[in-house]
């Protein structure tokens, strides 16, 4: 089974857990699937209170300047507090979630926000092609995550059930080429800003 970049992956487990790693690019990936029931029930458990807020107003001055016209905040969670965030701040932006608001809009967007969502998507490229759909000329993706840890087997991101894909700068560098996207990495916030050429 080859990697999106067209490498073959390598198995490794830790515990009962079964990863494929690419030998070229570094991607990994959760081969242990949830259910959609059991992956929901995780989510359900997520507090959204006033310390997730004021995360979240932690996280809207990192990307505010990456930020362009009207933009979608793709898998907001039960609370679509970044959006209310941009709203009140910025201007227009809507929010998708595909457990909580999973009504999508057929609008083009000038920026698509994905904060800590990117890691539970099996299929990167898959997602980044239909994100690139929806936006206008010159838009941009924002994405935070994390970037993949030499001592994968004991960081502390594989332990959430939830979490399947973990990229390397360099998987994210060539996902970008074969999009043809322009890439822009914050290391001290762990965003991308893939920005469309055309």
């Amino acid at each position: 089974m080859k990697c999106f970049c067209g490498f073959e992956r390598e198995e490794f487990f830790i515990g009962k857990t079964r990863y494929l790693k690419c030998n070229n690019c570094g991607y990994i990936e959760k081969m242990n699937i949830l259910t959609t029931d059991t992956e929901k029930e995780r989510y359900d458990l997520h507090i959204c209170d006033d310390n997730y807020y004021n995360y979240m107003l932690s996280v809207y001055d990192k990307i505010k300047n990456y930020i362009k016209g009207n933009c979608l905040d793709f898998g907001c969670g039960q609370k679509h507090m970044l959006s209310d965030i941009i709203n009140n701040n910025l201007g227009k932006c809507d929010y998708y979630d595909l457990y909580y608001y999973p009504e999508e809009s057929n609008n083009l967007y000038d920026s698509i926000i994905l904060i800590e969502v990117f890691e539970h998507i099996r299929n990167p490229l898959d997602l980044l092609t239909n994100l690139k759909n929806k936006l206008n000329d010159k838009g941009n993706i924002i994405i935070m995550t994390q970037l993949c840890k030499t001592d994968f087997n004991n960081w502390w991101y594989i332990r959430d059930i939830t979490h399947v894909s973990f990229i390397t700068l360099k998987s994210m560098e060539i996902l970008c080429n074969m999009l043809d996207f322009k890439l822009e990495f914050d290391s001290v916030n762990s965003i991308f800003i893939l920005e469309k050429n055309s």
